[in-house]
């Protein structure tokens, strides 16, 4: 059986395969372009992470970078610490040993028995030492270096005290002779000194123990001439009474 197609039909039905055709041949364009912005925009996306990554890898190698100076500036740091330390001592150490040389040197004022004066560090350690050890009763001790101070330091400020004191101390070792020699010289070249009655009364008890009584005797009534009305006095007045008995 013939189907015969009119005119009209064909003209449809070419139109129609031309659409087709042009639909088919459309399609594969217009995916072939949306592959090419995905894969530019995959590279740009890879690029930047790229960039992103490096500037990450930069960043850590910076910081570790840091991190190293750091280490090294700290121990730098303690090294100094160490060194001021030890120059620091060092120091102290040297002016320690500059002031012990120059100890001897080194005067300061000093008040005793009234009197002021200027003596050197040796000096007073001498001085003070003898008092100390006379009141731990090494009076041989600190007669030597009562003595040593007098044969040393023969303009010294200390001069009068460490008499009486050496005086003392030869007395307590039982040394009268010397002992009076000391007290004698005392009253003669300081007769000023607030020591003096002191002195008299320690000579008073030399002579006696020497048995020089009627010297012990004048020179106790040369104190209670001297010092009236004073405890001094009154114990040169006991001594008399003794010696009288």
């Amino acid at each position: 059986m013939r189907v015969l197609f009119s005119p009209a039909a064909s003209r449809l039905a070419s139109l129609c395969s031309v659409g087709v055709l042009l639909a088919a041949a459309a399609a594969p364009a217009h995916a072939l372009f949306g592959d090419d912005e995905a894969r530019k925009a995959i590279l740009d996306l890879r690029q930047r992470v790229d960039a992103l990554q490096n500037a990450q890898m930069q960043l850590v190698g910076q910081i570790e970078q840091l991190r190293e100076q750091n280490a090294v500036l700290t121990g730098r740091l303690e090294e100094l610490a160490n060194d001021l330390t030890r120059q620091q001592q060092s120091s102290r150490d040297l002016f320690a040993s500059l002031d012990a040389r120059l100890a001897p040197l080194t005067s300061a004022r000093v008040e005793i028995d009234g009197a002021s004066f200027e003596a050197s560090a040796e000096e007073r350690r001498r001085y003070e030492s003898a008092l100390s050890l006379f009141s731990q009763g090494k009076y041989e001790d600190s007669a030597t270096l009562l003595s040593s101070l007098v044969d040393d330091y023969p303009t010294t400020g200390y001069m009068p005290s460490a008499l009486y004191w050496l005086g003392n101390a030869l007395y307590a070792q039982n040394k009268l002779s010397a002992a009076l020699g000391v007290q004698n010289r005392l009253i003669k070249e300081f007769p000023d000194h607030p020591r003096i009655a002191d002195a008299q009364l320690s000579k008073a008890a030399a002579l006696i123990g020497l048995g020089r009584k009627s010297q012990a005797q004048k020179t106790l009534q040369q104190v209670i001439k001297d010092y009236p009305n004073t405890s001094y006095a009154e114990l040169a007045q006991k001594r008399l009474k003794t010696i009288g008995k």
